[in-house]
């Protein structure tokens, strides 16, 4: 009878960076766009005073919901509606100053709300945490865009110690993260040897 042969896995959870510090901050910048759009749309029609009238009221809600996120934005998830909520607002800034003839105010909107939206598919990618997986052919780390995978002959050295996972590349390229979690499973020592052997198995 054949045993099936269980690869070898390794995955761990890295440390997050405390996001909800910057967020708030992202907030006023676009409170900022919200009240120039205010200051700056002319107020002749009744097109003109509503769209003035939304933009000073969003610039006032961004400016309380930075300045006191804690009370007002409990979680991330909020945040990332908020963000969503920005970006559809200064879209609507968009076309209405392109309908005003003013093209270059609106190709800076539409710039701002790609790059919030670029934000937001960038954080949301990484709300549930990243992980590095290890593997007997090759490592998968996050990336910006998407997982890079790598392979062992591409490695100087790999090792952890503690609760801090290093990465040595060939191209003297140096990765350290930390790490806040892993299998359960793992042994340093156990998980240590496995590396080497992978790496010098590619010499």
């Amino acid at each position: 009878m054949l045993h099936k042969i269980i690869p070898v896995l390794y995955i761990f959870q890295l440390k997050q960076k405390d996001r909800s510090k910057i967020l708030p901050v992202f907030h006023i910048l676009v409170a900022l766009i919200f009240f120039f759009d205010f200051k700056n749309a002319p107020k002749e029609t009744i097109k003109d005073w509503i769209f003035s009238s939304v933009s000073l009221i969003a610039c006032i809600f961004l400016l309380a919901a930075g300045f006191f996120s804690k009370k007002i934005i409990t979680d991330f998830s909020k945040h990332l509606a908020l963000l969503l909520f920005e970006s559809v607002l200064i879209t609507s800034g968009a076309i209405y100053f392109w309908s005003k003839g003013t093209s270059l105010v609106a190709a800076s909107h539409v710039l701002l709300a790609v790059a919030i939206i670029l934000f937001w598919i960038y954080l949301k990618k990484r709300e549930e945490g990243e992980k590095i997986i290890i593997s007997e052919t090759h490592i998968i780390l996050p990336g910006l865009l998407g997982k890079k995978v790598v392979d062992w002959k591409d490695l100087a050295n790999l090792v952890k110690k503690q609760d801090l996972l290093t990465i040595d590349f060939k191209n003297n390229k140096l990765m350290q993260v930390e790490i806040i979690s892993s299998d359960l499973d793992i042994e340093e020592m156990k998980f240590n040897q496995f590396c080497q052997q992978q790496l010098t198995s590619q010499k």
